[in-house]
């Protein structure tokens, strides 16, 4: 072809982006909707004699054009990516769509405030904003950065569920990566398309294998500049989409059993917060209170989004001082915590120790020695048999970088270890304070209690 020809001809013309794959013999061009469309060659040739007034000859060169020069490896939605070509490695990317984005207006979001606060606290609602803020930095930027995990942890009703449909509504859907983060399947192609990726109380009947490989994938998910994607009949890819991962526990020992231990490695990986089970804002019982219910949030996304953005600052208390990667810190709290550390396989085996070390002297609060001396005391009791000290010290080490507060180090090579009931106490929701931003910018203080809706309304998060 006549490269010189080519160009006069196309430069009188306007010239429609046309990209081939050639994998599939399609040509992919923009439709009304703005997206790009894969067509066969007789659509793609109707197009450009109606819709551009190219004549038989001006369409035969801008096929070999297009042959020549505008063809791509790989086409894919990626969650948060731009609608367009884009370079992977060595490879041409089209992305053929983008997810439609809230533009954030100034304004009010009461029950937005009331609901998010009522499921939080004010503490843990001001890490959450800021958790938000970064993810929405990362969307509204087009661009992927590093973000924790977050697990929530919290009774049947208390707004997890609700929560995971307020990030699919923000960031414009959802996906479900349980199968493929347990080994259920090797595909996960449909992943990448989305922002918002959620576990949802489905995580009883894992086994261990299944939960093990998935505290290998959040601790990757939360950090990996690249994943790999494979979808079937496709050819795999790396991409880096803006997501984030959101997984919901029940206070049910199957349930937490597959969080992962927040030690050095995973400290700044994964954050746990606790969801109080509380009234709705709005009335929710029926199909018609529940659509108005959703309606007024719907409504409130735009302010809500422009608060988190804009106006939200993410103080020393919150920040990823020690990485200075993720915009927030871990954050884990403390009855959330407690519960995983009690039914996890870690803290079965240190409350094991507890019992043994009971039984040795019911007398005393707190043991002290040497990991030697502590392997000697499990033995008599039957216990520990194939342990060595220095295996005792390294779980005891790991156990006191997991943030338990049962065991503590007191010299190199010595530790204490609480011996006295540590059962968990109920947290008082009722009489918890928080902090309600007024309009003028103060705050005053209310009880939990007298944000809702009468006693006896009984009109729980997620309640039918």
């Amino acid at each position: 072809m006549n490269e010189e020809k080519t160009k006069t001809s196309f430069e009188s013309k306007v010239s429609p982006e046309i990209l081939y794959s050639a994998d599939t013999d399609k040509f992919w061009m923009v439709d009304g909707r703005g997206k790009f469309v894969g067509y066969r060659k007789g659509a793609v040739t109707n197009r450009l004699e109606f819709e551009y007034s190219y004549t038989e000859g001006e369409r035969k060169e801008f096929f070999a054009h297009v042959y020549r020069d505008c063809v791509i490896d790989c086409v894919t939605a990626i969650g948060g990516w731009k609608k367009g070509l884009h370079e992977i490695g060595s490879k041409k990317v089209l992305v053929p769509y983008e997810q439609r984005r809230i533009k954030p207006v100034k304004g009010e979001w009461e029950i937005m405030n009331k609901l998010l606060l009522g499921m939080f606290g004010q503490e843990q609602f001001e890490y959450y904003k800021g958790w938000l803020k970064t993810w929405l930095a990362s969307f509204y930027s087009y661009k992927f950065t590093p973000g924790q995990v977050l697990i929530l942890v919290g009774e049947t009703s208390s707004g997890k569920t609700l929560l995971k449909d307020i990030h699919s509504y923000i960031f414009d859907g959802g996906g479900q990566p349980l199968k493929y983060m347990t080994g259920g399947t090797d595909f996960n192609g449909e992943l990448c398309e989305v922002c918002s990726l959620h576990i949802d109380d489905k995580l009883n009947d894992l086994g261990n294998t299944g939960k093990k490989k998935l505290k290998a994938e959040c601790k990757e998910i939360s950090v990996a500049g690249q994943l790999r994607f494979e979808a079937k009949n496709k050819t795999a890819f790396n991409a880096s989409p803006c997501f984030r991962l959101l997984i919901c526990c029940n206070y049910t020992e199957d349930s937490v059993t597959v969080i992962p231990d927040i030690d050095e490695s995973t400290k700044n990986k994964i954050s746990i917060l606790n969801c109080k089970r509380n009234r709705m804002p709005m009335p929710s019982r029926k199909p018609d209170e529940r659509a108005a219910f959703w309606k007024q949030i719907e409504s409130e996304m735009p302010a809500f989004l422009y608060h988190v953005i804009h106006e939200h600052q993410i103080t020393e208390e919150f920040a990823d001082l020690e990485e200075e990667r993720m915009g927030v810190r871990g954050y884990h709290n403390e009855k959330a915590m407690k519960f995983v550390e009690t039914h996890s396989n870690e803290g079965k085996r240190l409350f094991a120790m507890i019992e043994a070390l009971r039984l040795c002297d019911s007398t005393e609060d707190e043991w002290c020695g040497s990991a030697g001396e502590l392997i000697n005391k499990l033995k008599d009791k039957g216990i520990e048999k194939q342990a060595t000290p220095t295996s005792i010290g390294r779980f005891l080490n790991q156990r006191i970088a997991c943030g338990s507060k049962l065991v503590k180090k007191v010299s190199q090579r010595r530790y204490t270890i609480d011996l006295t009931d540590n059962e968990d106490e109920p947290v008082d929701v009722e009489n918890e304070i928080v902090k309600i931003p007024m309009e003028d910018g103060t705050k005053v203080n209310e009880s939990q209690e007298e944000l809702f809706e009468d006693e006896e309304e009984k009109n729980y998060y997620g309640y039918p």
